[in-house]
């Protein structure tokens, strides 16, 4: 009974505290020296949008970029040094599996990746991989999306030289063929030329091998402080919105290009506008959840997590709700079906 006492104690005095600091942890995506991160998380940092709407209530905002991505994202999560973090589907699942303590707040989806080769090696499609030496950068989204292309082919990553390599490594290696090809993001379209081509892209064989992510939130600060947590989503839910119209894609590719050093063209390359709407949708629908069904089943297959776990008990998708109902954008996103067809808006 005491035990009780003092357990509803430590949780009203946590409710009680005073919020003074928001730590946001994400995967560094920059290929410059200068931070960055795509999407509605990647607008709110580089226009300064969480800082200037916390500053009323005197809370600071810290935001950490890894290097090391996920998984040093995770380590931070471990070491309870975040609050909220930006992960891609493998490397929040990873985290969750080994007992970190997030939901899953609000969703990202349709991210491509790339398979960019040497000319000399003579590869054309992901079957020509076999006995190839192939960077791609293990414990992130990439290999679970590369994992998904080989079977579409009958291959695995057995069938050819994996070698973990992060992405500006991965970079180099494939300039100085040191390797075949690369797995990876957006930023491999700018190696195209004489020397390297890019012959596969993932959401060619349909909306359920692109890669998905989420904004994920620990359970202790969504519990301390959920109007907090409620006012962080609505900002990115209103990026996410204006993502999604096509009249912005020119002024948000060149925000983008100036952050991080990537040439705007790749980003308009990859923001087609018949697929904003998919892309940028916020919502935890079917799509989202089935994807990361799927992702855990196979991450457990591929031995990448002991044991699976249910996304229903894990997903909380109250936050991007509301969101959308205080800025009448119920109507904006559809809900998507498992294989990315929208349902009935609402």
């Amino acid at each position: 009974m005491l035990a009780l006492v003092a357990v509803i104690g430590l949780a009203a005095s946590a409710q009680a505290e005073a919020l003074r600091t928001i730590r946001i942890g994400v995967p560094d995506q920059s290929a410059g020296s200068k931070p960055f991160i795509e999407g509605p998380v990647g607008m709110a940092f580089i226009r300064h949008q969480l800082e200037e709407a916390f500053k009323p209530q005197g809370v600071e905002v810290q935001w950490q970029f890894f290097k090391g991505a996920g998984p040093a994202v995770n380590e931070a999560l471990a070491n309870r040094q975040l609050d909220f973090v930006y992960l891609g589907d493998l490397a929040a699942i990873i985290g969750k599996a080994n007992g970190l303590p997030t939901r899953l707040l609000l969703g990202s989806r349709g991210s491509e990746s790339w398979l960019a080769v040497t000319k000399a090696s003579g590869i054309k499609t992901l079957a020509d991989l076999k006995g190839k030496r192939v960077a791609v950068y293990r414990g992130t989204a990439d290999q679970l999306a590369f994992d998904r292309a080989l079977q579409t082919v009958g291959l695995n990553e057995r069938s050819l030289q994996a070698i973990n390599l992060d992405w500006n490594a991965g970079k180099a290696a494939l300039a100085a063929g040191r390797v075949d090809a690369v797995w990876g993001g957006v930023s491999l379209l700018a190696l195209r030329g004489d020397k390297i081509d890019v012959v596969v892209k993932s959401g060619d064989s349909g909306r359920q091998n692109t890669t998905q992510a989420g904004f994920l939130g620990t359970q202790a600060f969504i519990d301390a402080w959920p109007q907090a947590t409620q006012q962080i989503v609505n900002v990115l839910v209103k990026n996410a919105a204006e993502i999604s119209d096509p009249a912005n894609r020119d002024a948000w590719s060149a925000e983008m290009a100036q952050q991080s050093q990537i040439p705007q063209a790749l980003f308009l390359e990859e923001l087609q506008p018949q697929d904003l709407n998919f892309t940028t949708s916020p919502r935890i629908d079917p799509f989202l959840t089935d994807s990361f069904s799927n992702s855990i089943e196979q991450a457990k297959s591929g031995r990448l997590i002991r044991s699976a776990f249910d996304v229903s008990q894990w997903v909380d998708g109250q936050f991007v709700e509301q969101a959308l109902k205080a800025q009448g954008l119920e109507n904006r996103w559809p809900q998507y079906d498992a294989k990315g067809q929208a349902k009935n808006a609402g």
